[in-house]
């Protein structure tokens, strides 16, 4: 057998180093530009305008997955500033609803609280795993996206009073049942 060479042998790549400054990120951050907008129009009490900009809001959520993917710039960074815009645009359009009477302020502000926990309990998880880690949880990716329906409910001004107190224990449960994975499964069930 001959021996092979140095340049010869596989070398080990180092893993990619995507930056926090990516086109990915910038899309996520730019939903923070229509809460302003959407105050305005609650203020204003225009709820066309506050629709459109919680809608453009959720339009922008969805797209910064698609940029990630077309400029190859996924990260686990832009996946917890995701789940972090989503709960800081959400949760506060839910407050400004509140303040400006649009919506019941118990549901509503269970729900934020319901939210609040759950950030809570994926801070844990991540302690748990020992590194930043998005938690993955299908139910409770459904259930963000029917706290911006809400939001859309009560700017729409439709059965307003029914959809938040039927939304809570919904959010309750997946909350809870999320607490169990994330915090006493074994690591190896709760990914």
């Amino acid at each position: 057998m001959r021996a092979m060479s140095a340049e010869a042998l596989p070398t080990a790549r180092a893993p990619r180093v995507v930056s926090r400054l990516n086109p990915a990120n910038a899309v996520t951050a730019s939903r923070f530009l229509m809460l302003p907008l959407f105050v305005w129009a609650v203020d204003r009490d225009a709820p066309q305008w506050a629709t459109l900009f919680m809608f453009l809001c959720g339009i922008l959520d969805k797209l910064d997955g698609f940029v990630a993917t077309v400029f190859d710039c996924k990260s686990e960074f832009g996946e917890l500033f995701d789940a972090i815009a989503d709960g800081v645009c959400y949760g506060f359009g839910m407050i400004v609803l509140v303040a400006y009477g649009w919506v019941p302020a118990v549901p509503a502000i269970a729900v934020v609280g319901l939210g609040a926990a759950n950030t809570i309990m994926r801070s844990l998880y991540a302690k748990r795993v020992g590194r930043a880690v998005n938690y993955k949880s299908y139910a409770m990716e459904r259930i963000v996206g029917f706290v911006a329906f809400m939001l859309g409910f009560a700017t729409g001004r439709m059965e307003v009073d029914f959809y938040y107190w039927a939304f809570v224990p919904l959010f309750a449960l997946v909350v809870l049942h999320d607490a169990k994975r994330m915090l006493i499964d074994d690591l190896d069930r709760a990914s």
